[in-house]
């Protein structure tokens, strides 16, 4: 009975209730059920049992449902709809009796709450949720992503015709997701992205699919998102993908601004902003600041040189703009990878998040173990690549001669390359070369180093114990530390890159201003560029400039600087201006608390800017971050010892 109960997840009043019926049914076949002290069972003649199973046939392709999968759909349906649903209805839905989906009402209302969500039960009107519209999405979707795994979400997804008759989750998932509006759907976000720079991966895609088709079915039942003037007059350019997408998916005469608001919020969350027509700098420069201040306090933390790996520092930064934006907005993100990561890298994730929380929380940003994971994966991917450049030193030990010893020796540098062999012979003889582990084809007791017994022959069983022996030493005291060497990448200069550094930081301008809003800033740089005919026009300028500022600041956090950058033709040639302000201004940072600025940094080029000025451009944004002393420089030192550092800068940074 224990064993029913756990299997089927239902309680022993129903198993109970099915076996008398199932008693009925065996007394047709001369077969009876025998309950035991701790077993039931058929009892009766063989033979009987045959003609029983043949009378039965195959079972049909039914779906298992628990009480869990039960209470979903009904939270996925009640969600949906735009009105109250009878009882009655989710009982014929379900084959659940009253007294069963009580029980499942009771258990979705504290769920619901939980969520600023509430169940109205009302004796002849129904059950109905009520709640904010937006909210509700989100619960939608969390509750999508709670029912269906991830890799079969993407091929329900990806698959207009993909099978998923055996899942509990699929007959609701038809119902609200026709294959026709999957397809159609598909095609206008491919349609949309297909020349997004940076592109969206298939996961961001698909995350963001779910989203358009959650809107598409809420409108389909009449509700809607309301607008604020924020978001009619929003011009960015991720709202204007969403408004055309909303409006190549449903009937036109509408205004979805809400709606495209709503889902540019989930676009920003899933890729890094979609500004590449006026951008400069390759990665948000505030981002860059917050991996960098994290990488050095893993390095403290770790004992790993990690500050030069550039490909770290990038990584996390290309993570962290687009999760800072979902942290602040208070979206989810899922992270299937997640177990995995914990089994492999669990002290890589306690050091992601000791330094999160030293550099991240002060900000009022609360990183869930999903992001993290995601962090980890970028520095897993570092100190895998440093141990690549490593090698643990290795001493044989043989008493059966050299040729055994020598055997051992090629054995090892093609099973486990990772050693590299420092010194074969007996066990007495001198070493002058220090080693991290002795392998030996006699046992050893040695009380500093550890010892592997192992056959001339290297078996696999001894080549998994070298291993083992490997990973406790690497959570020492890492050979990286001893040996390895960061990755660290040259900037490819040139005599086009010196040419462009010393013309460009030639040209580098320090000028006062006054003002008390970062516009009256953009504008007196408009009229100072266009004073000195170094522009066509002061609007088309200034324009770009806004244009650029109303999708953020960018501001390096704690250290009075903004950055603003953009790209536009009505340029004649690339400018640097810097801008020191006579009282500082407040800007909004990270997670939209508040910063003192008394610098801006302005780089501004025209859209057809050649590759190697932009790189230079970049080289010195990536110095504001890598280089300690450059903010302050900037801020106080005269123009002669500025553009001499953003020459240095921008010839030697890595960008």
């Amino acid at each position: 009975m224990d064993e029913l109960v756990r299997r089927l997840m239902v309680s022993r009043r129903t198993i109970q209730r099915d076996l008398n019926a199932v008693g009925a049914l065996l007394s047709a076949f001369d077969l009876a059920l025998e309950a035991g002290a701790h077993t039931i069972r058929i009892a009766g003649k063989q033979a009987d049992i045959e003609r029983m199973r043949l009378a039965v046939g195959k079972l049909p392709d039914a779906v298992t449902m628990t009480q869990k999968d039960r209470e979903l759909q009904v939270l996925m349906d009640l969600l949906m709809e735009a009105g109250p649903s009878k009882l009655e209805y989710f009982g014929r839905l379900l084959h659940v009796t009253p007294a069963s989906l009580s029980q499942s009402l009771d258990d979705v209302s504290d769920w619901l709450e939980g969520r600023g969500l509430q169940l109205i039960r009302k004796r002849g009107y129904g059950v109905e949720v009520e709640g904010g519209e937006a909210t509700r999405r989100e619960a939608l979707a969390e509750l999508v992503y709670e029912q269906v795994p991830v890799p079969k979400l993407v091929a329900a997804l990806r698959e207009p015709h993909h099978d998923g008759s055996h899942e509990p989750w699929w007959n609701w998932f038809t119902r609200w997701f026709r294959p026709a509006t999957l397809t159609r759907v598909r095609e206008v976000l491919q349609s949309e992205f297909a020349d997004s720079n940076p592109p969206l991966d298939a996961a961001a895609l698909f995350g963001f699919m779910l989203h358009v088709l959650l809107t598409v079915a809420r409108v389909d039942q009449g509700a809607h998102l309301s607008a604020s003037a924020d978001d009619v007059d929003d011009a960015s350019q991720d709202v204007q993908v969403c408004r055309r997408i909303l409006l190549r998916l449903l009937p036109e005469g509408t205004d979805y601004s809400g709606e495209a608001a709503y889902l540019a919020k989930h676009l920003r969350g899933a890729k890094v902003l979609m500004t590449e027509e006026n951008r400069i700098l390759p990665i948000h420069i505030t981002a860059v600041d917050l991996a960098y201040r994290m990488v050095r306090h893993l390095e403290d933390d770790l004992g790993l040189p990690l500050v030069r790996d550039q490909d770290l520092i990038a990584g996390m930064a290309q993570h962290l703009e687009p999760a800072i934006h979902r942290l602040t907005a208070g979206l989810h993100i899922r992270n299937p990878l997640l177990p995995d990561i914990l089994r492999h890298y669990q002290t890589l994730f306690d050091a992601i998040r000791t330094a999160s929380d030293e550099v991240l929380a002060p900000y009022g940003l609360v990183v869930p173990d999903a992001e993290i994971g995601y962090l980890t994966m970028h520095l897993g991917a570092s100190v895998e690549r440093q141990r690549a450049k490593s090698k643990w030193r290795a001493r044989i030990v043989c008493l059966n001669g050299i040729s055994s010893a020598e055997l051992l020796a090629s054995r090892i540098e093609k099973e486990l390359p990772q050693l590299q062999i420092v010194g074969l012979g007996g066990r007495d003889e001198a070493q002058a070369v220090p080693y991290d582990l002795i392998l030996s084809t006699v046992p050893l007791a040695e009380p500093d180093v550890p010892v592997v017994t192992v056959s001339p022959f290297l078996t696999e069983t001894e080549r998994d114990k070298v291993l083992d022996v490997l990973r406790r030493l690497e959570q020492g005291s890492p050979a990286i530390q001893q040996s390895g060497q960061a990755v660290l990448r040259q900037p490819h200069r040139t005599p086009s890159t010196t040419r462009v550094a010393v013309e460009l930081s030639g040209r580098a301008e320090i000028a006062t201003v006054s003002a008390t809003a970062i516009h009256a800033v953009i504008e007196q740089v408009a009229d100072a560029m266009y004073t000195d005919g170094e522009a066509d026009t002061r609007d088309a300028l200034m324009q770009a400039m806004l244009h650029r500022e109303r999708l953020g600041s960018i501001v390096l956090p704690g250290q009075h600087l903004s950055v603003l950058h953009a790209r536009t033709d009505a340029l004649h040639r690339c400018q640097i201006r810097l801008c020191r302000l006579t009282a500082p201004l407040t800007l909004k940072g990270v997670a939209g608390t508040a910063e003192q600025v008394d610098t801006v940094l302005v780089l501004l080029a025209r859209e057809s800017e050649s590759l190697t000025i932009i790189q230079c451009l970049g080289r010195l944004s990536s110095a504001l971050v890598m280089d300690r002393d450059m903010v302050d420089l900037l801020r106080q030192a005269p123009v002669g010892e500025v553009r001499e550092r953003m020459r240095q800068a921008m010839e030697t940074i890595e960008e």
